[in-house]
């Protein structure tokens, strides 16, 4: 896929911020790119589709919003993004894109699971390394790393997902301690299971997780937002996620890993017609 080109544009006035996007036109990536621009940002909305329509539709908050549509899962996606978020100058980096493979490891397309380890964890790390310098030496700058609360327990049939969510939340907490004193603040968003396409695309509907009745992605985002502004390091969401994150503190890891591959099984059929989240995801 090739970058797009959009047409240059002046940098955002001194009383507006430039905000960066990824994975931002569906469930917590919009939602954020829309909470950043209702608090005044102009957001660069970065994603590999349906880029347009998400710039539309933050038209409602004001401000000067642009689309980038890209392949984040190469470098080439990755540099593009950079270079456009260097000429708008963006200060606030929201490091968003990502994607799941669900099923037992050995049996899932090899390059499916490249692809979200492509996706997942290299172009986040490329993507920090890239702008990083810019925000250093302007002394300022906010950066929010979507980590996930599956990160924090072994999770089969969800192999590589959690794992590279684990990475993400490790990441993210070793930057902050890096950059203390800097201007550049890092937070990580551990959010627990989110009312989003994700379930659906990822085909985990009928699983234990995916029928959980869930909080909306615009809910997730203002939390998310808030700790952001604060410079907090870390914002857990959902009472799912607070409870598994808990489960992860005091469980050893083989009851870890059984409890969160019961939650990534698929419902039995028996019970299928019992479960509690027939809402639809968004």
């Amino acid at each position: 896929m090739t970058a797009a080109r959009p047409a240059r544009r002046a940098l955002p006035p001194a009383d507006r911020g430039a905000a960066l996007v990824t994975g931002a036109t569906s469930g917590i990536g919009r939602a954020l790119a829309v909470e950043l621009a209702r608090r005044g940002d102009d957001v660069l909305v970065v994603a590999d589709r349906d880029v347009e329509p998400a710039v539309r539709d933050l038209a409602a908050h004001g401000g000067a919003h642009e689309g980038l549509t890209v392949d984040l899962a190469t470098p080439r996606g990755v540099e593009a993004t950079a270079r456009r978020a260097r000429d708008l100058g963006v200060s606030t980096v929201a490091l968003n894109a990502g994607v799941g493979v669900h099923g037992a490891f050995a049996r899932t397309p090899l390059e499916d699971q490249l692809r979200l380890l492509d996706l997942n964890v290299r172009s986040v790390a490329h993507l920090t390394h890239l702008l990083l310098p810019d925000l250093l030496a302007e002394g300022r700058g906010r950066i929010l790393v979507t980590s996930s609360v599956a990160g924090e327990m072994p999770a089969p049939h969800f192999a590589g997902y959690a794992a590279s969510k684990a990475f993400l939340r490790s990441f993210a907490w070793s930057l902050r301690g890096e950059l203390a004193g800097t201007g550049v603040t890092v937070t990580a968003l551990l959010p627990g299971p989110t009312r989003t396409p994700f379930f659906r695309e990822a085909g985990m509907e009928r699983t234990h997780v995916g029928r959980l009745p869930k909080p909306r992605a615009a809910t997730v985002a203002r939390r998310a937002v808030d700790a952001l502004l604060r410079g907090n390091p870390e914002v857990v969401t959902g009472v799912q996620g607070g409870v598994m994150l808990a489960a992860a503190r005091v469980l050893p890891q083989p009851a870890r890993a059984a409890f969160h591959g019961w939650f990534y099984a698929p419902v039995p059929a028996s019970l299928a017609v019992a479960g509690p989240s027939s809402s639809p995801l968004r």
